[in-house]
Formats: C-alpha cells, structure tokens, sequence
C-alpha cells in the first residue's frame, strides 16, 4: 500500500487501494520484478459473482484514468 503506483492510482482514482482474493497473472508479473497493480472499472462488489456487470457510462473514466497511470509512470 505504500508503493508510488498504488500512491498514483489512488490518487487518480479517488479511491483507497483494498486487496482483494480472487484469481489474476499479478502475482506471476510481481516474480518477474514488475510492480503489480489490478485496476478497472466497476465495483468489486458486483465482479465475479453471478449476474454481473459493468455500466457502460464506468467505461470511459476508467479508460482516461489508466491512461493518465500510463502516461505518469511510463512518461
């Protein structure tokens, strides 16, 4: 929770980091030396359960906000 990336993705999102317990290829990234973060749109509420879905209008924030943690970390 104390790294920059999470620090700027925070910061850009608005939102406090939470770890949470489901499957992704972050941990196998994270053995190679690169600094992992799991970031979208949506609630982690609704993600993974049944019936569930992302609202359209979530889309486009998102996608300026992971473009601006690009630009900020690779620029």
């Amino acid at each position: 929770t104390d790294s920059s990336l999470v620090k700027l993705a925070e910061k850009l999102s608005g939102e406090k980091a939470q770890a949470v317990n489901y499957c992704t290829e972050a941990p196998f990234l994270q053995q190679l030396g690169c600094e992992t973060i799991v970031m979208g749109p949506g609630s982690i509420q609704q993600a993974h359960q049944p019936d569930e879905f992302l609202a359209m209008e979530k889309i486009k924030p998102s996608q300026e906000m992971i473009k601006q943690l690009i630009v900020a970390s690779c620029f």
